[in-house]
């Protein structure tokens, strides 16, 4: 990972499904297993901003799917089925908005693309640059980083930038110069091979008619 330079520390947490509202509620320096009142905090957020999100989401449906997913498992064992699982593209202004900060997605290359997460109604604090909360999604799991001052951030989600409220927009401009550095810095780094493919050794199909038997 390219960024590996400007992470502090890198933290698990537990792997049950929940494990990207466990990073969250670390971020906030509570315990991990306290991530039901993170998933109860968000719920609010979203039910009483309706109006605020559901430009993001334009359909009813996506809108009820978020909603669903933030609902705790009802499960005995408390695991979290996929249904239930963090999902940033969702989820992650929802979490920049509630607590007002900055969330960034590192993730690799070939898993995904790294974003960042800036809150659709307020202004930043004075020193917007602390207090980021940072999560890394390897193999379907998502890692609790914390990152140092000078740290360099992804593009911000598209959809946020296109539904920014007041100003939310000076989130963006606060953190012009880094997210330059970071799309600097990637376009440095080696692509990744192009997987084979058949074009120079093709399949060839005979579509001739067999003959029938005599």
């Amino acid at each position: 990972m390219i960024v590996r330079p400007y992470i502090e520390d890198i933290v698990n947490v537990k792997g049950d499904g929940n494990c990207g509202f466990r990073v969250i509620a670390r971020h906030l320096r509570m315990d991990e297993d306290s991530h039901v009142l993170v998933r109860h905090a968000l719920i609010n957020e979203l039910k009483n901003h309706k109006s605020d999100y559901f430009s993001i989401y334009s359909t009813e449906k996506r809108f009820k799917v978020t909603l669903d997913g933030l609902h705790p498992p009802t499960s005995r064992s408390g695991i979290a089925l996929e249904d239930k699982w963090f999902n940033t593209p969702d989820m992650g202004h929802i979490i920049a908005t509630c607590y007002n900060r900055v969330v960034v997605l590192l993730t690799l290359p070939e898993k995904g693309i790294c974003e960042t997460y800036f809150p659709i109604r307020s202004a930043p604090p004075l020193n917007p640059h602390s207090n980021i909360m940072c999560l890394c999604l390897i193999r379907g799991h998502f890692l609790n980083v914390l990152l140092k001052e000078d740290c360099l951030l992804p593009p911000p989600c598209t959809e946020l930038m296109n539904n920014k409220i007041g100003e939310a927009e000076k989130w963006h401009f606060a953190f012009m110069d880094r997210q330059a550095a970071f799309n600097d810095l990637m376009s440095k780094e080696p692509k990744p091979p192009k997987k084979p493919t058949n074009e120079h050794n093709p399949i060839m199909c005979d579509t001739s008619t067999p003959e029938k038997p005599k």
